[in-house]
């Protein structure tokens, strides 16, 4: 039973109420505590967990590489609160917005692992589901886009046909490296 139904609906559920938690609270204090609580329980409860740690980090360090220079170069921002501290001129993305990317690689071997292998499909999912959720975070206030919805929707399907898949491509390594690990 190591990535049952049970364990991928309860990765479902568990990116969907971060996803709601960081998009609604965003950099609250106690929103942060919430979802660092939740990511590390991912962690411990994990059938798999050491990949899936190592693969959150991996993501979260593509994520935040990736979403920084879409916030640099004007395709989205964010408020002044978005931070802890300070104002809106930052060059790295909210710490909640990092915390969304650990969460999204927690599910990459899970609830998300229909796209595992399949490249093409992680390309059309990553093209057309990911600017979807930039858009209903807007729709809360999350994040602002710098151009048309138009134009910011193609630059984030553009974005994402490659970033989804590599999500996976990076997984795979992590996973492949893990299994071929011998014991001391």
């Amino acid at each position: 039973m190591p990535n049952s139904f049970l364990s991928k609906l309860l990765n479902f559920f568990w990116f969907q109420g971060i996803w709601w938690l960081v998009v609604l609270y965003q950099s609250t204090f106690i929103t942060l505590c919430v979802v660092m609580c939740l990511l590390g329980a991912w962690i411990v409860f994990s059938p798999i967990r050491k990949s899936d740690f190592k693969i959150m980090v991996s993501v979260l360090l593509l994520g935040t590489l990736v979403d920084s220079l879409l916030m640099i170069t004007g395709v989205f921002g964010f408020e002044t609160g978005a931070w802890l501290r300070g104002s809106a001129t930052h060059l790295v993305i909210p710490i909640w917005l990092m915390f969304l990317w650990a969460a999204l690689g927690g599910s990459i071997q899970h609830s998300l692992s229909a796209f595992a292998n399949r490249p093409w499909l992680a390309a059309i999912g990553g093209a057309i589901f990911a600017p979807v959720s930039y858009f209903g975070g807007e729709a809360f206030g999350a994040v602002t886009f710098g151009y048309s919805s138009t134009i910011t929707f193609i630059i984030l399907a553009i974005v994402w046909a490659f970033v989804f898949p590599l999500c996976f491509v990076v997984a795979g390594l992590i996973a492949d490296s893990d299994n071929n690990e011998q014991p001391n």
